[in-house]
């Protein structure tokens, strides 16, 4: 959520940074696309790594009209912003929504309890909460299923609240085995595209659609996560209320950014099929090409030199940590079905987790 979206720490925040910037050259801004659509933003600590908060009231005044903010992830960490965000985004008058990025390494159970808990101190009238479910941390399709079933049913009983998924499309796809067990609840699907993605798992359609992890919004210091409500205001309203039928009109099949939208190019760029771009990384894992020829590639797909080379650099340290995803780059390579969006999603939260397992470490080392 974001990439993109969930440092633990300022360090992770840190690290997390230069993954956020190779996504996009020239970023998207933030006004709304139609008059039934409404935009808004997703954010965590990472947009407080500079030390410089988010100005909500300019955030609301810049058009967004709900904001999802990171609550909690696995058993322990609380978003040290989470509260502060939560409170003055909804002084600002926009509606607020929360998520929980799963650890599947760990209990459901006591990680639905554990974001329940931080919920309780939500305002009223907020979106329901949210599993952000994209790392399977070795558990197999039929595990992790297991696993989300467990977490979905415990948050509902715990906060009387039907909740949403959050998710990418490679990640349903393919680590969660495509299931539609789940498809009773609202998805919030994130695709880096200029068309609106076809759902995922049997879903009718999509209730949000993360658009891009590299927009520009004013009160927001650097990139920022955009969203579009696939339904008009009132409804979004009464999908706050617990009304989750009749959406899926404002965006489906044939919406698409309008062309004079900043970043239209790059955005094009991502939802592209990222086979070429899979195939050379695992080349250059295999020793076969050097690093460099992955910025030559990038470029050649559109992407600017700065956004190209940092990519490249990305890359080149999970080869040499032993942390690519080599496996998911080959189902990539060989399959055809995925975006470049998609490809580096999968890249960013394989930084996320090195990261946090780094940081958990330390704290141990010295309690």
């Amino acid at each position: 959520m974001n990439v993109l979206r969930r440092s633990v720490t300022a360090a992770c925040a840190a690290l997390l940074a230069t993954a956020l910037t190779v996504t996009l050259a020239a970023v998207p801004q933030s006004r709304a696309f139609t008059p039934v659509s409404p935009s808004g933003i997703d954010v965590s600590s990472h947009q407080h790594a500079a030390g410089v908060g988010v100005d909500w009231r300019r955030v609301a005044a810049d058009g967004q009209r709900y904001a999802f903010i990171k609550a909690t992830e696995g058993t322990g960490y609380v978003n040290e912003h989470f509260l502060p965000d939560v409170h003055a985004a909804h002084a600002a008058g926009m509606v607020i929504g929360t998520y929980h990025y799963a650890r599947p390494s760990r209990d459901a159970r006591t990680q639905a309890a554990h974001y329940a808990t931080a919920l309780a101190a939500l305002p009223q009238n907020s979106l329901p909460p949210v599993l952000d479910i994209e790392v399977d941390e070795g558990l197999s399709a039929p595990e992790l299923q297991n696993w989300v079933r467990e977490f979905v049913t415990e948050i509902e009983a715990l906060t009387g609240r039907r909740p949403m998924i959050y998710t990418y499309r490679y990640f349903w796809a393919e680590h969660m085995g495509n299931t539609t067990e789940f498809s009773n609840y609202p998805l919030w699907l994130a695709a880096y595209q200029n068309t609106a993605p076809e759902p995922v798992g049997g879903w009718s359609h999509l209730t949000f659609w993360q658009r891009s992890d590299a927009g520009t919004v004013a009160g927001v210091s650097g990139p920022v996560d955009l969203n579009l409500f696939n339904g008009s205001e009132p409804q979004l309203h009464r999908f706050v209320a617990g009304n989750h039928v009749n959406l899926g009109a404002a965006v489906a099949d044939g919406f698409r950014i309008p062309d004079d939208t900043a970043g239209l190019a790059d955005l094009e760029i991502l939802g592209a099929d990222n086979s070429v771009l899979a195939n050379v990384i695992l080349a250059a894992a295999a020793g076969a090409v050097a690093i460099p020829v992955i910025v030559a590639v990038a470029e050649e797909l559109g992407f600017d030199a700065s956004v190209a080379r940092p990519l490249a650099e990305q890359i080149g340290a999970q080869i040499e940590s032993g942390q690519l995803p080599v496996a998911d780059l080959e189902r990539m390579a060989a399959t055809g079905d995925y975006t470049i969006g998609d490809l580096l999603i999968l890249l960013d939260n394989v930084d996320l987790t090195a990261v946090e397992a780094t940081v958990r470490a330390a704290a141990a080392a010295n309690a």
